[in-house]
């Protein structure tokens, strides 16, 4: 499984070169996060040069996020804001990225290999969104107190497995302390949000396993992230908390045992964000 990590700002995190196989020209990476079992990954990507991969097929299910400068899948040029989504065993089409562009890249279920020219060995289509044309969709109300807004870039209908863009309105603030069934990780494209676990900017990166309470948020001004979950995410309030994580459940059943654990460890953290003390949190 991949660690807790809360928070991370990128930047204190290395370039090295990009497991991207079968690729031609420079990629580098800084990996956010990763699963040692079967190879997931959360990556930033920063190309030198144009880079390039011919058609083929992953052995995970594979994403491009576009943070700024370009990507080219299959003749369609995307900016940023554009998204590509391919399920495992499906085949890739070509990707070319122009020098000087920001990727964010995910692999899911699988390590980074990639057969050029490999055959179908599963259904599903690639999904290809430009989120720049799709119109923010108000949250639903009975989960955060103010609204959020949404923009949908992939959903898989059988898992729930989804990977959305959330934008809060400067002054959205939420005091309770929420968890969910499912994991969720989380990088800011832009704004600033104060969190009792330190500030939220550009390039924070955040990744929870099911189970893990967190809160209080303030957006200090409007803020962007993209977020990625494994199913269906479902607020679990806690409030009137003590210490750090007790309290009187509100909306869930403390003592249901088919809900995942919740997970009260210290988790990963880069140094721009400071060290962890007990205090504050």
């Amino acid at each position: 499984m991949r660690p807790h990590i809360e928070l991370i700002d990128e930047n204190d995190y290395i370039w090295h070169a990009a497991e991207l196989p079968s690729g031609e020209g420079r990629a580098l990476e800084r990996r956010l996060a990763a699963d040692e079992e079967d190879g997931s990954s959360s990556l930033s990507l920063s190309f030198p040069t144009d880079w390039g991969r011919g058609p083929g097929v992953a052995h995970a299910d594979t994403e491009f996020y576009v943070v700024s400068g370009s990507l080219e899948y299959g003749g369609r040029p995307l900016g940023p804001g554009g998204y590509v989504q391919v399920p495992k065993g499906v085949p890739m089409d070509w990707v070319k990225v122009r020098e000087g562009s920001r990727i964010l890249h995910w692999r899911e279920y699988g390590d980074a290999g990639f057969d050029v020219g490999g055959p179908r060995r599963a259904g599903g289509e690639p999904v290809i969104v430009d989120a720049d044309r799709i119109e923010w969709t108000a949250a639903p109300t009975a989960g955060p107190l103010t609204p959020l807004y949404i923009k949908l870039l992939h959903r898989d209908p059988v898992t729930g497995f989804y990977t959305r863009l959330i934008r809060a309105p400067q002054g959205w603030t939420d005091h309770r302390l929420a968890h969910h069934p499912c994991y969720e990780e989380f990088y800011t494209l832009s704004g600033k949000m104060a969190y009792n676990f330190g500030d939220i900017d550009p390039g924070t990166y955040c990744f929870r396993p099911a189970g893990v309470k967190h809160g209080h948020f303030v957006a200090e001004t409007e803020i962007d992230w993209i977020i990625r979950s494994d199913g269906e995410l479902i607020n679990w309030y806690t409030t009137d908390e003590w210490i750090k994580w007790g309290g009187a459940p509100e909306n869930y059943d403390a003592h249901d045992h088919h809900q995942a654990p919740v997970i009260s460890t210290l988790p990963v953290r880069s140094r721009s964000r400071g060290p962890w003390t007990g205090e504050g949190m």
